[in-house]
């Protein structure tokens, strides 16, 4: 899929407004305390509902794999992001009841593209 099934917008609000209609898979809780040091729910969404994930990236929209209702379509948009100088990821839906899933969020640990090199440069080489 070439655009999100979301409105990025209303989640990061939604983090910020309404924690309470927000779901942290487990795995993702569990990175986001050891990777980020974001050591509960609240810390983990407080830091998205206050502009924490920098620079995000589009990566793309994709059917969850893992859904046990077949018969229900539910979709997935992922993003990368920075966070001083980590490079993190972010995968989120919304499920059957229409509130917000965090499905993912850990480091980003794909290899630097020419891009990356070329914004970070100075960081590279100290």
């Amino acid at each position: 899929m070439e655009t999100t099934a979301y409105n990025l917008e209303d989640f990061i609000q939604c983090c910020k407004s309404n924690p309470e209609n927000i779901h942290v898979e487990y795995d993702a809780l569990l990175n986001a305390r050891q990777q980020f040091g974001l050591n509960t729910k609240t810390d983990l969404l407080g830091f998205i509902g206050n502009d924490g994930l920098q620079d995000l990236t589009y990566v793309n929209t994709e059917l969850w794999r893992n859904n046990p209702r077949k018969e229900k379509e539910i979709l997935i948009d992922s993003y990368k992001f920075r966070s001083n100088n980590k490079r993190g990821y972010i995968a989120f839906m919304k499920g059957i009841p229409g509130n917000y899933m965090i499905k993912s969020f850990h480091l980003d640990h794909d290899k630097l593209t020419l891009k990356d090199i070329g914004n970070n440069s100075g960081k590279l080489l100290r």
